[in-house]
């Protein structure tokens, strides 16, 4: 799924429609392990509004010239998996 939304949408708006969304694509799909928000780079009220609505920052990339933040909400046991790749699994 892909959503639009202009750049000039309040921050309160914002924060509340991805929310929303994604709650309903995390409730919708119990398997699902991230929703990704595209934001342009260096729009601090967009990235301030999105981690109100429980999101965080990932990277940021260049596509088509163009600088986004790529921006992640993930379900608690996405979230409560152990990172350390050299940790073997039961040890």
């Amino acid at each position: 799924m892909e959503i639009y939304a202009v750049n000039d949408i309040a921050p309160q708006i914002l924060t509340r429609a991805l929310t929303e969304l994604s709650r309903a694509v995390l409730d919708g799909d119990p398997r699902c392990r991230r929703v990704v928000f595209a934001a342009l780079a260096d729009h601090a009220d967009i990235e301030k509004a999105a981690a109100a609505a429980g999101f965080r920052h990932i990277v940021d990339v260049e596509v088509s010239r163009v600088e986004l933040s790529l921006l992640v909400a993930e379900p608690g046991w996405v979230r409560k998996v152990d990172a350390d790749i050299d940790k073997v699994p039961g040890s």
